[in-house]
């Protein structure tokens, strides 16, 4: 059977696929519209879509703010006087010259229409059809227990803030907030998520997992050889790859954007001999970015696994596609699709290395990468443990409950977020993105600092670290209120001895204590 007839194949199964549901957002409209123009611009409003509901609003001289989404608009419009007026309304057309919002992704309901081009047939059909009930999917999912946006009150990860092209995702505190109704489902927050705190619902992982490797499957079991799987979202055609090449596999995303590591990988895993992204120049700049530090990635780890960058490519237009060796392509990889990507990430990784038995046991990832090691200068590390309570991967972890103070790392749960980095006061805390190949190494607890518990000089209880009894005994030697022999010494007791001794001592508790005393000339 040929490549042609094989794919047809793989198209029925790949198009009877069916998707696990996921919650509706609804959008309600009454149809009235506020359109912001200069009074040329808004006189035109009747000429561009007559009999409907306009509230006229000159933006000439003043400061004018646009904020909400389809049915709960609102405009402010500010005076040089500081005067205030506001409009609500259900949508907006907006007549400017310069558009008033300049999100790559626009929220639903707003119109930019320079007025002299503004009668087109098609934007007085959408204005018209304003009014009802509308609804989409709910695209997104945030689990805020694994999220690495703050810690401590530092500010730690903001890639999906960074990301988002239709501006949907805030700050607030030390997690964020997704507004569902600003949403598009652009998907490059859940592709630069460093943790999978944020994930894509519709389609969820695991169904373009399972989708991606049965319509493999069924191409490979009706014969079909050297298989390439060209991504792309509705409105980019592929007929121009399906006329140049009989092994392509189309498969159509709700954004481009949501295809990452994972779905690239797996891809590999899942026997395609080759992953291609199609882009058009409709793909956001900011999502087109996210796109290619994830191959920045992606291509350094399969590069050291004996492939190279031309195996899964961003591809624009009707460019041809680099060729790559058919003759590395992997037996197909059986496993479903995990739930959750860094798993995803993992799952196909140990599946390629295992197969494809790289020569290194690591590679180097470029900065930023959410992969990789962390080292303890133990000689600046008191063991206080700040690194462990802000990392929200848990990779580090304290492993004093064995009697010994001591910090442990497990590098499969790292983030390379920097958590550690900025809570350490001591700076003593590196990042080094790598990828390990060897997963018992990767997901296997290591000690990167350890101490002697020191005893308390009264009763005899391990209280703290050796080190950190010793740095603060040197840190507060000359400070005025352990300027004699036994206040200093009080710093080796647990705390219980030490207050007991504090009550003892009369030179602290008798009234014979003076301030200056201690200081030295």
């Amino acid at each position: 059977m040929s490549n042609s007839d094989a794919r047809q194949r793989a198209f029925k199964v790949r198009d009877a696929f069916a998707f696990e549901p996921t919650s509706l957002v609804t959008y309600r409209s009454a149809g009235r519209i506020i359109a912001l123009g200069d009074d040329d611009a808004l006189r035109a409003c009747d000429e561009i879509a007559p009999g409907l509901n306009f509230i006229r609003v000159s933006a000439s001289g003043g400061k004018v703010e646009v904020d909400g989404y389809l049915g709960a608009y609102t405009v402010s419009v500010s005076d040089q006087h500081g005067n205030l007026a506001t409009y609500q309304g259900d949508a907006i057309l907006d007549l400017n010259e310069n558009p008033l919002l300049t999100r790559e992704m626009l929220p639903p309901g707003y119109f930019h229409a320079q007025a002299p081009n503004s009668q087109s047939d098609e934007l007085r059909e959408e204005l018209e059809n304003l009014v009802g009930e509308f609804q989409k999917p709910k695209y997104f999912d945030y689990d805020p227990s694994i999220c690495a946006h703050g810690v401590n009150g530092k500010t730690v990860c903001t890639q999906c803030i960074d990301a988002c092209p239709a501006e949907a995702i805030a700050s607030i505190g030390e997690r964020i907030e997704v507004n569902p109704n600003l949403c598009q489902g652009g998907g490059v927050c859940t592709t630069v998520c460093p943790s999978g705190a944020i994930r894509y619902l519709y389609p969820n992982l695991r169904d373009s997992g399972q989708r991606l490797r049965k319509m493999l499957d069924a191409y490979h079991e009706q014969g079909g050889t050297q298989a390439i799987v060209l991504f792309h979202s509705e409105g980019v055609s592929p007929d121009h790859y399906l006329e140049a090449y009989d092994n392509l596999l189309p498969i159509q995303v709700e954004e481009l954007a949501s295809v990452g590591m994972d779905l690239g990988l797996s891809a590999l895993a899942y026997g395609a001999m080759q992953v291609v992204l199609l882009a058009d120049e409709r793909l956001p700049r900011s999502s087109l970015l996210g796109l290619q530090q994830q191959l920045d990635w992606l291509h350094a780890i399969i590069t050291e696994l004996g492939l190279g960058s031309a195996y899964v490519t961003i591809c624009r237009g009707a460019a041809a596609l680099p060729e790559v060796d058919g003759d590395k392509i992997v037996k197909a990889a059986i496993q479903d699709m995990p739930p959750l990507k860094r798993n995803a990430i993992y799952q196909a990784l140990d599946y390629l290395v295992n197969t494809l038995r790289p020569q290194s046991a690591q590679v180097r990832l470029p900065a930023s990468a959410p992969f990789g090691d962390v080292a303890i200068d133990a000689g600046k590390c008191t063991l206080c443990m700040a690194c462990v309570g802000a990392c929200p991967g848990r990779a580090l972890q304290d492993g004093s409950n064995r009697e010994v103070p001591e910090v442990f790392f497990i590098e499969s749960n790292c983030l390379q977020c920097g958590a550690c980095v900025q809570t350490c006061p001591e700076d003593a805390v590196s990042l080094a993105p790598r990828m390990l190949f060897d997963r018992e190494k990767r997901n296997r607890a290591r000690s990167l600092n350890s101490d002697t518990p020191f005893a308390c000089i009264s009763c005899g209880k391990p209280f703290a670290p050796t080190s950190v009894i010793n740095k603060m005994q040197e840190k507060l030697k000359d400070h005025y209120m352990f300027g004699s022999q036994r206040a200093l010494e009080r710093l080796k007791m647990c705390e219980n001895c030490r207050v007991a001794d504090v009550v003892l001592d009369p030179e602290a508790m008798g009234g014979q204590f003076d301030p200056l005393k201690g200081f030295r000339q």
